[in-house]
């Protein structure tokens, strides 16, 4: 009793806790909705959705060039703010950017054959902007243990997120519904979390100071020289099988592994977010005051194994049922899906809690250079199931790709902390 009293106590124990409960709600709310987005939406909406968000996510990464990622690392509260300053200069220039693809919309839609998508393109310089500046705040937040307006912001995202997807299927906005939901949402989340923080966490940083921006941007070039390049190879990797797969076999095939993706994928990359927010947090302040950081590591890393293995071994066998349950019979395909997408799945939430290591320790570069890797070998990968002509196969090749690439980051992620100890 006094170890779990011990454990309960720890401040990184009660954030992860905070953050996962959030997290939680949050996709406790999506997935209550799913049963009913699934009976009123068709296979190519869940499609089109996937196609849209994948864009979007690419456009992204370009939004801050990943100077967010450093809000949390200097001692300097004046570089810090700095910092922030320059990720919001960053972003107002790529929104002003991204509005001059508008008028190709059409002939991008073409090359996905997906028509549909150019009626909804002049949404993506909208939602690019609303993911650039949640990561902002999102890194500031963290940096002020503000854990609580993080918690806050995934909670009302999910709500108005759900409510508006509903809303516009009921209003008969079917196409386009989910799009114009997943756009809205966290632009509404955002008017509210920077309300409710102004005061304590955000009025500070109104004082801007200009010349210290471009000192800011040399300091911490190392970001968008490899972080950069290195997120936009793992983007465009998650990408990658709704970009090749949906001009050979169709939006309704993409439909389902789009589903699979949600109902598998994104409950572990919750988890996975919440701790990753957390341990960055405390091992970033470790690595600055030279403490050791592999027992808190090799801890999580077990336990959260034990955990995920245990809970997705039980689901597997129950896999059809649930999701037909969920969803509906003719999502059964999607069952398949994620029975083929296991074996990467299981490391998820382990690779994707500790992927910081390689920002702490300066190493931007070979993890840059691993995800070019991965990204070719994937590309080669898909390129045979489409090859072979099988949907399926293209799926379970995209799956143990993936597994391969996360053992050789968990593997590398243990050589760093080695020699970070060594160091000591």
């Amino acid at each position: 009793m006094k170890s779990v009293a011990k454990i309960w106590s720890s401040a990184s124990v009660r954030n992860v806790g905070k953050l996962f409960s959030a997290n939680v709600i949050a996709q406790a709310i999506g997935l209550l909705v799913y049963p009913i987005l699934t009976r009123m939406y068709a296979k190519e909406d869940f499609a089109l959705l996937s196609l849209f968000t994948s864009i979007v996510g690419v456009l992204a990464l370009f939004a801050t060039c990943e100077y967010h990622y450093a809000i949390v690392l200097p001692a300097d509260e004046k570089k810090a703010r700095s910092l922030v300053h320059l990720n919001l200069l960053i972003l107002a220039i790529l929104t002003l950017v991204t509005c001059l693809s508008l008028p190709f919309a059409e002939p991008i839609a073409r090359l996905f054959e997906a028509p549909n998508l150019a009626l909804y393109w002049w949404l993506i310089p909208l939602s690019v902007f609303g993911l650039g500046l949640w990561n902002i705040l999102n890194y500031w937040y963290i940096r002020r243990s503000a854990f609580t307006r993080i918690s806050g912001y995934q909670i009302t995202q999910s709500v108005f997120s759900v409510s508006g997807k509903i809303g516009f299927g009921a209003l008969g906005w079917l196409r386009g519904g989910m799009i114009l939901a997943t756009v809205i949402a966290p632009l509404l989340s955002l008017m509210l979390s920077m309300g409710l923080a102004w005061r304590k966490y955000l009025r500070e940083l109104v004082t801007i100071d200009v010349s210290s921006l471009k000192e800011m941007a040399r300091e911490y070039a190392n970001f968008p020289k490899f972080s950069l390049p290195r997120s936009l190879v793992n983007a465009l990797g998650l990408a990658l099988p709704f970009w090749m797969l949906t001009p050979h076999f169709g939006l309704d095939e993409v439909g389902c592994l789009s589903l699979a993706m949600m109902a598998s994928f994104l409950p572990l990359s919750i988890l996975a977010r919440a701790c990753y927010q957390v341990l960055f947090q405390r091992v970033s302040e470790s690595v600055q005051q030279q403490q050791p950081i592999a027992h808190m590591l090799r801890r999580f890393v077990l336990w959260t194994g034990v955990g995920v293995l245990i809970g997705m071994a039980f689901i597997y066998f129950v896999m059809p049922q649930l999701v037909t349950f969920l969803f509906g019979a003719k999502w059964i395909e999607s069952a398949t899906i994620i029975r083929l997408l296991y074996p990467y799945l299981i490391l998820t939430p382990i690779c994707g809690s500790i992927s910081f290591l390689s920002d702490v320790f300066a190493k931007q570069k070979i993890a840059m250079w691993l995800e070019t890797g991965y990204v070719i070998a994937m590309s080669l990968a898909l390129g045979l199931g489409i090859y072979l002509n099988s949907f399926m196969g293209s799926v379970s090749l995209f799956a143990w790709t993936r597994f391969a690439y996360l053992t050789i980051q968990l593997v590398w992620f243990a050589s760093l902390v080695r020699n970070y100890h060594k160091s000591l």
